[in-house]
């Protein structure tokens, strides 16, 4: 998590499997979320999405790319 004046930016960084994973489910998520994915550059170690945590529906999903990364722990 990066803070910043006023806002938060979570930085998940996302390699070749996560990728095909997040792919898959990339159309579940939303408008801005895709459009995050698509223009982060792919570098030699995966992707980088810099996300603005700006509301629900991009926590939620910031939540499902995160539980790409690392299964959930179970309670």
């Amino acid at each position: 998590m990066i803070p910043e004046r006023s806002r938060l930016v979570v930085q998940i960084v996302l390699g070749g499997q996560e990728r095909e994973k997040v792919e898959k489910i990339l159309p579940e998520l939303s408008w801005s979320i895709r459009q995050v994915y698509a223009e982060a550059t792919t570098y030699h170690d995966g992707k980088w999405l810099a996300i603005a945590a700006d509301g629900e529906t991009t926590l939620d999903d910031i939540d499902r790319l995160l539980a790409v990364r690392r299964k959930p722990k179970r309670t």
